[in-house]
């Protein structure tokens, strides 16, 4: 997980594959000081997303995409160290952790090695996205860090990144991998070009590296990334990157079998400039829901951000009739939307607020430079973008009664069927989260969906002034299912420090 120095340190898949000791998906490893790190494996599959320019493919072996990575080795050190064989000895023991995280890997390594390959980086390093997230742009950690590079917040704002209610740049596999490039050359430079000192502090904080090194020097010692004492984590997280190079180096010599992945691009982009339903896209693309959200994880909403332009990626051959979309229809028929006519006193903001969308939203729907109305003006009220993904455009969202079965809970029913707790509580008047055996509850959810899950297991530590009903709120998550997770009273109280164990959508966070 990548901080800043000192100061600064779609929907989806199912549970799956957790690996040992997992306490977190996809994002922090619980390694020890004198015991193999097993890698922590995301809970899981995955999910991608924009980007900025053409891909063109740069191959070395045009079939093979490890071989373009073995070419451009250059951080490995010609001695292994005992903690890298150690490490490649528990990878070889489990061959099905790395079937997963390559799988996992297919539509993203060659993105990210080519664009390493670009700015000149050692290609080891298009194996660091399995170290930190096991290549799931979905991954989230509880001190907040996402994506497949892992950034917290502040180091991505640092970066360019942005978030808001409708986008996470964390999650955009491009732009993120373009901030990582850029952030690894900068720690390149400032640690005198010592490529493990450099990921050392990618880790764990550039800070934390630097007065470790000043320890050392102070007591005469050496001030390589072996010698200094750094956290347990990251004395793991670079031989593990360490390992997986050695691994795809000599497969034969170390009995593991590599995935087939061509040295081509597995993903094109389309640009766009106006708002548009991603359920559109969906439909006249022709791929699986599943496939888009696997692409293009960074959009929170199913419609793009009201503002600016933003990319969406295709499996390669299948963006031409999104591109005709874009070139013969007007951009007010890419989102769905509702027509209001203006009355005597109304408002923008109280129009806006109506509708619960936001003004600014309302203007640039409407193209208006002014908050100024007129009785009879026909707005068009574009709808939030807060429902799910559904499997083509045609299909609305509908109401079914659910019957509570035994073991449901308010989460687990919000997360099978795609909605929120809040949801489920608007529609069936619900003042308490215990459910009945039996009990009816009205669900609204879209007419098709799809059977892919964007549920991550999270491993939370407990901060000064949290409590249950706080935890609760901030993951969207009952109180009830909190307490049968971790299996303590709704009335014990939470230490500092405490982990407990929670099942978020991690596209709610």
């Amino acid at each position: 997980m990548p901080t800043l120095k000192a100061s600064s340190s779609w929907f989806h898949s199912s549970l799956a594959l957790l690996v040992a000791s997992l306490l977190l998906a996809g994002c922090e490893t619980a390694p020890t000081v004198d015991s193999v790190a097993e890698p922590a494996i995301n809970d899981a599959p995955v999910a991608a997303a924009p980007a900025v320019e053409e891909i063109s493919a740069v191959a070395a072996v045009p079939d093979d995409l490890w071989q373009h990575i073995r070419s451009g080795y250059n951080l490995s050190p010609a001695q292994m160290h005992e903690t890298v064989a150690k490490q490649i000895s528990w990878y070889q023991r489990n061959p099905n952790y790395l079937k997963t995280v390559f799988g996992r890997a297919e539509p993203f390594i060659f993105y990210v090695t080519d664009e390493l390959d670009k700015a000149g980086l050692p290609l080891e390093l298009a194996l660091l996205p399995i170290v930190e997230s096991t290549y799931d742009p979905l991954a989230y950690s509880h001190s907040h860090a996402v994506g497949l590079w892992q950034f917290i917040p502040s180091t991505a704002r640092s970066l360019g990144l942005h978030r808001d209610r409708w986008y996470d740049g964390r999650r955009d596999v491009v732009l993120s991998t373009q901030a990582a490039i850029k952030y690894l050359k900068y720690l390149h430079r400032r640690f005198d070009n010592d490529w493990l000192l450099a990921l050392a502090a990618y880790n764990s904080g550039e800070g934390n590296v630097r007065k470790s090194m000043a320890r050392n020097r102070k007591l005469g010692k050496p001030v390589d990334f072996w010698s200094i004492k750094l956290p347990r984590e990251t004395r793991n997280y670079v031989p593990q990157l360490l390992a997986l190079a050695a691994l795809i180096e000599k497969p034969e010599e170390y009995k593991i079998e590599l995935p087939s992945i061509k040295d081509s691009a597995y993903f094109e982009m389309v640009e766009i400039k106006s708002q548009i339903d991603l359920n559109k896209i969906v439909e006249i693309s022709n791929i699986k829901g599943e496939d888009f959200t696997k692409l293009n994880p960074a959009y929170r909403r199913s419609i793009t951000p009201p503002r600016g332009s933003y990319n969406i990626l295709l499996p390669l051959g299948s963006a031409e009739p999104l591109r005709e979309l874009l070139a013969t229809t007007d951009p007010r028929s890419w989102v769905p939307y509702t027509e209001y006519s203006v009355a005597s006193g109304d408002t923008l903001s109280e129009i806006a607020q109506r509708f619960k969308i936001s003004t600014a939203q309302l203007k640039v729907r409407n193209n208006m430079g002014s908050d100024r109305l007129r009785i009879g003006q026909v707005l068009y009220i574009p709808q939030s973008g807060k429902g799910p993904l559904l499997s083509s455009a045609d299909e609305a969202t509908q109401k079914s009664v659910y019957s509570v079965q035994r073991g449901d809970s308010l989460s687990t029913i919000a997360l099978r069927f795609k909605t929120s707790t809040a949801s489920l509580r608007q529609s069936n008047n619900l003042s308490t989260d215990v459910l009945q055996i039996g009990q009816k509850l009205v669900v609204q959810h879209s007419a098709a969906i799809v059977n892919t899950d964007n549920t991550r297991r999270l491993s939370y530590r407990v901060r000064r002034g949290d409590s249950l009903y706080l935890i609760a709120e901030k993951f969207d998550l009952s109180i009830r299912d909190i307490t049968r997770w971790n299996k303590i009273s709704r009335h014990e109280y939470l230490q500092p420090g405490q982990r407990l164990t929670l099942f978020i959508n991690a596209l709610r966070i």
